[in-house]
């Protein structure tokens, strides 16, 4: 007797954690925005790290946000920004205000302060 998809996706269980999303930004300017991914079920943003490539003293702050409609201002994951200097180890966060990130919704980056010439920012967020 042949399995419905419905029937074999429930023998397969739920699914697991998604990998990483990754975005990279060329000279981060403030301003920047780079949507990340529409949010396929609920997720939670459980870390964010964050490196600097290249300039001179590089600073970016940067905040993740999400919301139906990305022209909108969106719900900030962290109260204040996430600010990276580290060209060599990186910046990792765990803690956020509003990590719930509701089905159908965007995330996306929005750079506030870029300083130094940096010449790249890389993020990676683990999402549950």
């Amino acid at each position: 007797m042949p399995l419905s998809w419905r029937q074999l996706a429930s023998l397969l269980g739920p699914a697991g954690p998604m990998a990483p999303q990754v975005a990279w930004l060329a000279s981060p300017q403030a301003n920047d925005r780079r949507i990340l991914l529409r949010a396929p079920q609920a997720l939670t943003i459980s870390r964010v790290d964050a490196l600097l490539t290249g300039g001179s003293s590089p600073s970016v702050s940067f905040s993740l946000r999400h919301g139906a409609d990305v022209s909108a201002a969106g719900t900030a994951a962290t109260s204040d920004p996430i600010t990276v200097t580290s060209t060599t180890s990186g910046t990792a966060s765990t803690s956020f205000q509003s990590p719930n990130i509701p089905a159908g919704h965007w995330l996306w980056l929005q750079v506030t302060v870029a300083s130094g010439s940096p010449a790249g920012l890389s993020v990676s967020i683990e999402l549950q």
